[in-house]
């Protein structure tokens, strides 16, 4: 399977300088320099040593059959071009700010994180015909009036690979959208040391810097009372009150094994054998309280933090009002600034008409 991936990528290289050789002789310009710019990023790992980002061999059979295209298609293949271009580079710009969210260096924003990668599509495509308008002046080439207007339309088409591409991440996003979410999914398998959540003491300094808000809560525990050492009832309840009324607000954050204070307890308290069991006790509560279809929009990491490991549960806001199984009993809750609150009657009427019937 290696060997095999090795050759994919050897061919990719090898057609990238025979298609850059093809427009130098054919003086297509645009073909070039965006063949030249994909051969820089598939040589990446090889000049910078730590850069350690791999592509599923999914990505490089595109790669492949974009460079084809490029390469036979003359005309056709100049307009592919620009918009795969805009395509692949507003992608690159999603994955690194997945990336930096990933490591909690942006926070949570679909809109920006979408409106980044396209305006770095629009920034690269720029640069580049700015590149090509300098370097016809330095080789003294003519500049008419149609080098401005094959110019316009060049970044037209870059402007709509970008939106296609920023669409695609925000459905993504939003959706979580199955083709693409296998698509990213791979992505990440194949480099989890770039999406690994930071887990030195700087992180943590942002959150209590932060401090408990609409969208941030501490727990010490996920079900140890910590007065009598014993597993309490209350405590969990307390967990999923707070993640269901996350999902039904804005979303947030949830830690567990931290104290109010900032005082890093850890999930040891919990007294569970390994960290697995601890998060999959804290998955079948949520089952068992919120329903199982409501995972999709909850994500539990471990974060080590001095010698301790720390639960981070991220919440989406959900699209649907989200109620609490208690008692044979539905409850409903939301974020009223850094409390938990609990609507009934026609508190929560009003709530939903104003937070789901949109």
């Amino acid at each position: 399977m290696k060997k095999s991936t090795n050759y994919l990528s050897l061919a990719i290289k090898v057609i990238l300088l025979i298609s850059i050789l093809n427009s130098i002789n054919l003086q297509l310009w645009h073909i070039m320099s965006t063949n030249i710019f994909l051969l820089i990023l598939v040589y990446i790992p090889q000049i910078f040593k730590r850069v350690k980002i791999k592509f599923p061999k999914q990505f490089e059979w595109i790669l492949l059959i974009f460079v084809i295209v490029t390469l036979f298609l003359g005309k056709i293949g100049g307009i592919v071009a620009p918009i795969m271009f805009g395509i692949g580079i507003a992608f690159i710009g999603f994955i690194f700010s997945m990336i930096l969210y990933s490591t909690n260096r942006i926070k949570q924003n679909y809109l920006l994180i979408s409106f980044f990668s396209f305006n770095l599509a629009i920034a690269f495509g720029t640069a580049l015909e700015l590149a090509k308008y300098y370097l016809k002046l330095i080789i003294g080439q003519t500049i008419s009036a149609s080098t401005y207007a094959f110019s316009m339309s060049t970044l037209t088409y870059v402007l709509i690979g970008a939106l296609i591409s920023s669409l695609l991440g925000y459905i993504y996003m939003k959706t979580n959208y199955k083709p693409l979410k296998k698509l990213v999914k791979k992505f990440k398998l194949k480099n989890p040391e770039v999406f690994k959540k930071s887990t030195n003491e700087e992180d943590l300094k942002e959150y209590l810097k932060k401090g408990e808000n609409e969208i941030l809560e501490f727990k010490s525990t996920l079900r140890t009372n910590l007065h009598t050492n014993q597993p309490d009832k209350n405590i969990e309840h307390s967990i999923i009150k707070t993640i269901s009324a996350f999902l039904n607000s804005k979303g947030g954050e949830l830690l567990i094994g931290l104290t109010d204070q900032g005082e890093v307890t850890g999930i040891q308290k919990d007294n569970f054998p390994n960290k697995d069991k601890f998060n999959l006790h804290l998955t079948n509560l949520i089952k068992q309280k919120l329903g199982k279809d409501k995972l999709n929009l909850i994500s539990i990491e471990n974060l080590k933090v001095k010698e301790k490991v720390i639960t981070l549960v991220n919440c989406k806001p959900s699209k649907k009002p989200i109620f609490l199984k208690q008692n044979q009993i539905e409850e409903f809750y939301i974020r009223t600034g850094p409390a938990t609150t609990s609507l009934t009657g026609s508190e929560l009427i009003n709530y939903v008409k104003r937070r789901f019937e949109k």
